[in-house]
């Protein structure tokens, strides 16, 4: 078998009925299906058995209703496809458009609209577009056990600067994807909020990409897949205190100009690593960046002053305890943040030889 599944089934609970109906039938016509929560492996990570069943199922099916449009996981589901270019069936179950973040993710897609009932000519609709999906790609992989075995331009763990993600062959726009899925695996819906009003969208966020890039994150990658970034953003003053003291999330406007010196507060708001490649030798590569690169900025006279800092993680707030950072509160999303100042950090890191290794 070229996949596990055939179909991934995207869907919103209220449409749980008709989601498990097109499952049962599709099933019976021998075709293998990933919906969860059915197919979420006992004691496995929530996100991280979404991903799988995308990974390995041919094509997405997205039930889609008024229900799915609102639905922030159904909309993490969609960018996960779009970001590993899976094909998306669009089932529309009710005469309704989707909103711009979804038609976004979409684009100019062919609709198959099964309203009022879903009935057998649109199940085999699908079934003839994931079979000629499965043609093709049987045939691709045939071609691929002709050629000489894959050559990873990273095989890593190795810190990349945005400006060279082509090196793995993604574009700015991709990497906007990849970082908001990497969010999504990160931060647990069971624990935290996590949706577009506290995260923000991918049109927050794309112009950010471009135009600070190199100066405010680095990525790690192994393998030409990125499994970790550090997004750390000197912020205007009056948004850093709206930060530490957890009344907002940090948005693209509240970036500061910095390229020409002075003293600025700066705000990580994402430190991650995706399940699987949680270590602490991970960890310090990103936190080996972060401080270094603030020494970078203060060879040019970006002086930093105070550090605030946003964890989901429990193994990550363990390395700010250990760094002297100070817990302050709970942010929108149910977020910890920490702070500390610079003078307080570099007393910290120069006590103790074991950070000798960090540069700050």
């Amino acid at each position: 078998m070229l996949y596990q599944y055939d179909l991934f089934i995207s869907y919103a609970t209220g449409n749980a009925d008709i989601a498990n109906y097109i499952v049962e039938r599709l099933e019976e016509k021998g075709h293998r299906c990933f919906i969860a929560p059915r197919d979420i492996r006992s004691g496995a990570e929530y996100a991280s058995e979404i991903i799988r069943g995308i990974s390995n199922s041919a094509a997405m099916l997205l039930i889609f209703s008024s229900n799915a449009d609102k639905s922030p996981y159904v909309l993490r589901e969609v960018n996960s496809a779009v970001s590993r270019n899976t094909t998306i069936i669009p089932l529309r179950i009710e005469d309704f458009l989707p909103s711009e973040a979804m038609e976004f993710y979409l684009g100019p897609t062919h609709w198959l609209d099964a309203f009022p009932q879903v009935l057998d000519v649109h199940l085999d609709k699908i079934i003839s577009i994931f079979s000629g999906i499965n043609a093709k790609q049987k045939e691709i992989e045939q071609q691929n056990t002709e050629e000489a075995p894959r050559e990873y331009a990273i095989v890593g763990p190795e810190l990349l600067q945005e400006s060279q993600i082509h090196r793995i062959g993604m574009t700015y726009p991709q990497l906007t994807m990849k970082a908001l899925e990497i969010d999504y695996l990160c931060i647990s819906p069971d624990k935290y909020i996590i949706n577009e009003e506290t995260e923000g969208t991918f049109d927050d966020w794309k112009d950010v990409t471009v135009d600070y890039g190199n100066d405010v994150s680095i990525l790690l990658v192994e393998k030409d897949e990125i499994i970790g970034y550090v997004d750390a953003f000197p912020v205007t003053e009056e948004a850093y205190e709206e930060l530490i003291a957890g009344r907002a999330l940090i948005r693209g406007n509240m970036i500061e100009l910095f390229s020409m010196g002075g003293e600025f507060s700066l705000f990580v708001s994402m430190m991650a690593l995706i399940p699987g490649h949680i270590t602490q030798d991970n960890y310090m590569m990103l936190f080996g960046w972060l401080f270094e690169h603030i020494a970078q900025w203060k060879a040019k006279d970006i002086c930093i002053t105070r550090i605030g800092f946003t964890t989901y993680s429990d193994l990550l707030e363990k390395f700010l305890v250990r760094f002297g950072f100070t817990f302050r509160c709970l942010n929108p999303s149910k977020g910890k943040v920490y702070e500390i100042s610079i003078e307080d950090l570099r007393s910290k890191l120069s006590a103790n030889p074991r950070y000798a290794a960090l540069v700050l």
